[in-house]
């Protein structure tokens, strides 16, 4: 169940043409035949393509039979079908009843759990109010601190979000692998040493205890289980990493059939290539009971009850430091040396040679990551550094300004690089500007710019660190 490059290709491309897919018109994007195209798409999604399509497009009208007060009749004919009987038909076997029962029955459901707290019984436990999760939550695309502000706001505890993102290092961190262009570059773990122990930063940022557990070769599904109920049940989520998709932080809420089945909010729960493996409750929180089998289910965590610790603002411009700090660790470069092998590997013809449309679109998502790495965390580290300047004289609030305007600078320097390679919703576009020199040549011109800056705010935050 490994997050596959050529999946991810293959279900942008149907997402960016979703009114009006035409295989014929993929087929020459993509430079295949269609039947080759077919076996690709069936081959990494393990559905046939117009199933798929057509699956997409059910789970896309549903939003407007709950959201929207148009005739059933008339979203079926904007989703493709000739008439009421065979769109009803076709949307039964999704969800189990007919759009207008749809219409009124999850509604009315939505109105009675929104009251509940907290659901237990023998076999299942649920914790209701957590807020979603989704790309975008608190104006931010960084996934570990959008976890860790949500559990902190379930537990009743008024933190920034700009201090979160600060004190867990997610706003200063850029990591780049030398030898290839690797997916995993800005996952959470590199942001210091490549350890699991950067996840503690978010407890400490809540003044709260931390346990995690990950899966080495002696743990079980059972230990798991039993970590993710006992948290649980004591009234605290668990944050893990992966249950739906890729290895990234999720929010588990509660859980069924005594931990067989698990239930939360996920980044991926709604990604067309897990969706089928997935279910949904009627507030919203997904249903897996597929996530042992998911190898990429990492590893649980849980943030929980009140501590004395205090973790300071001058502990956190610490960690500013180490995470900018030039360094090497194995083939990664990290902090402010990062921006060197990131432009480098742009520059380097021998990666944009007779490129495979998948390997092409493999490094436009790892330069794409880079840059809302920059872009998100930057921002977000001008927002702490301003909130920082109330608290101190005029001499440190003058240097918190003047840091905060070095990363509000790389945060746009970030948006001028997304704009060079285009939107989204033209992903063939994307990869034309991708492999163009020119456009390759003036991102990194970007980078450079960027990597100015940064250097300038990591000197001024060493400055203030040896103030307060």
């Amino acid at each position: 169940m490994g997050y596959s490059t050529m999946a991810h290709a293959l279900i942008s491309y149907i997402e960016s043409y979703i009114k009006d897919f035409d295989i014929k018109e993929m087929s020459k994007s993509f430079g295949f035949s269609e039947i080759y195209i077919r076996e690709l798409f069936l081959k990494n999604i393990d559905m046939p393509i117009m199933q798929y399509y057509k699956r997409r497009r059910l789970l896309i009208s549903a939003f407007d039979v709950l959201h929207s007060n148009k005739k059933i009749i008339d979203i079926a004919l904007e989703c493709g079908f000739s008439n009421h009987e065979s769109y009803t038909r076709a949307f039964r076997k999704i969800f189990g009843m007919s759009p207008s029962e749809f219409r009124l029955n999850r509604s009315l459901i939505e109105k009675r759990s929104d009251k509940l707290i907290m659901k237990q019984d023998h076999e299942n436990t649920i914790l209701y109010g957590i807020r979603k999760i989704e790309q975008g939550t608190y104006e931010s695309n960084t996934m570990f601190p959008i976890c860790v502000k949500a559990v902190s706001e379930y537990l009743g505890d008024n933190i920034s979000y700009a201090f979160i993102m600060a004190a867990t290092g997610a706003a200063f961190r850029l990591v780049w692998n030398r030898e290839i262009w690797e997916l995993s570059n800005i996952d959470i773990y590199h942001t210091l040493n490549e350890s699991n122990d950067i996840y503690q930063y978010g407890a400490k940022a809540l003044k709260r205890e931390f346990s995690f557990l990950g899966r080495d070769k002696d743990i079980t599904k059972e230990d798991f289980k039993n970590y993710i109920k006992s948290n649980i049940k004591k009234g605290y989520p668990v944050i893990a990493l992966g249950i739906i998709g890729p290895p990234e932080p999720c929010i588990i809420t509660g859980y069924d059939c005594d931990g067989d089945v698990m239930i939360g909010w996920n980044f991926f729960q709604n990604d067309p290539e897990f969706s089928s493996l997935v279910g949904s409750m009627d507030n919203g929180y997904f249903r897996c009971d597929s996530w042992w089998e998911n190898t990429d289910t990492q590893a649980v965590m849980c943030i929980g009850a009140m501590t004395d610790t205090c973790y300071s603002d001058k502990e956190v411009i610490k960690m500013a430091t180490d995470v900018m700090r030039e360094r090497e660790e194995e083939t990664y470069t990290k902090g402010i040396k990062a921006y060197e092998a990131w432009r480098d590997m742009l520059l380097d013809e021998k990666w944009f040679k007779s490129v495979s449309f998948d390997d092409l679109f493999s490094k436009l998502i790892v330069q794409n990551d880079a840059m809302v790495c920059i872009c998100d965390g930057r921002r977000w580290a001008a927002k702490y550094f301003d909130e920082l300047s109330e608290k101190y004289g005029e001499t440190e609030r003058r240097l918190c300004q003047n840091i905060k305007n070095h990363f509000n600078k790389i945060s746009s320097i970030a948006e001028e690089m997304m704009s060079l390679i285009g939107s989204w919703n033209n992903t063939e576009k994307m990869l034309q500007n991708f492999a163009s020199r020119s456009v390759r040549e003036q991102l990194s011109k970007r980078i450079d710019c960027a990597k100015l800056e940064d250097t300038k705010a990591y000197e001024q935050i060493k400055q203030l660190y040896n103030m307060v």
